[in-house]
Parts: structure tokens; C-alpha cells; sequence
């Protein structure tokens, strides 16, 4: 008698989106789709920190400027939570990468209008590779 494991389905990388625009998270998500991850959206700040909390995402794509709680201390409400967790903000701020990195504790900023080509660099050196 012959037996036949299936391989478990790998699993997939769960992405938060925090953005309050929804053009922009049309944007992300079109842009993300072809790798089919899962992806968890927040409209705001608290929304984000809240749904971290109960579903822990692999990558935190953030806004700055949100209603609610902005992505200064909801990225830093995260961190506290898993300091691992990379942050990618995409913003217009003129606050300096350095500073961000500093302050808040993201890890990388893009700036908007968005540059896919980074966008997509970056999320495969951090769930790909």
C-alpha cells in the first residue's frame, strides 16, 4: 500500500496596509498582487496598532497621516509590540529617513508618488529573499 503526502500549502506573508486614501491602498494592492500575500488593511492608526495586536503581520506598509492616531505612534505602538517587524512608511513628509528611523523606529521610507520599482525592491529583500 502506497501513501501520498501532500506538502502543506506554504504559508502565505501577511502584510498590514495602513492608509486612510483609498486610491492609495487600490494602488498598493494592485501592486502587491501578483505575489499573494495576504493583506490586512487599517483605515487608521488605532485600527492598525489593534489589528497588529490580534494578527501579527510579517511587514507594516504605514501612512503617516492618519485620522484617529497617526503612523508616528501607531508605528511606534508596533514596534513596541515586535520590534522585528519592518516598517515601510510611504508618505509625502519632508522629515528626514534618518530622523524617522530614529524617532519612530520605521525602517525604511518611500516617498509618494510612489516609486514601484523601489516599492517592489523592498518587499522582496524583506519577504522574498
Amino acid at each position: 500500500m502506497k501513501f501520498s503526502f501532500k506538502k502543506p500549502e506554504e504559508v502565505k506573508k501577511k502584510i498590514l496596509i495602513v492608509e486612510d486614501e483609498p486610491m492609495s491602498i487600490m494602488v498598493i494592492k494592485k501592486i502587491l498582487a501578483p505575489y499573494q500575500f495576504q493583506l490586512v488593511i487599517a483605515v487608521n492608526g488605532l485600527d492598525a496598532v489593534e489589528k497588529f495586536e490580534k494578527q501579527k503581520a510579517d511587514l507594516v506598509i504605514m501612512d503617516l497621516y492618519l485620522p484617529e492616531m497617526d503612523g508616528f505612534e501607531a508605528s511606534k505602538r508596533i514596534k513596541s509590540i515586535s520590534i522585528d517587524t519592518p516598517i515601510i512608511v510611504i508618505s509625502t513628509t519632508d522629515i528626514p529617513e534618518d530622523e524617522l528611523k530614529k524617532d519612530i523606529g520605521i525602517d525604511y521610507l518611500l516617498k509618494k508618488p510612489l516609486n514601484i520599482k523601489k516599492f517592489q525592491d523592498f518587499i522582496h529583500m524583506l519577504l522574498l529573499a
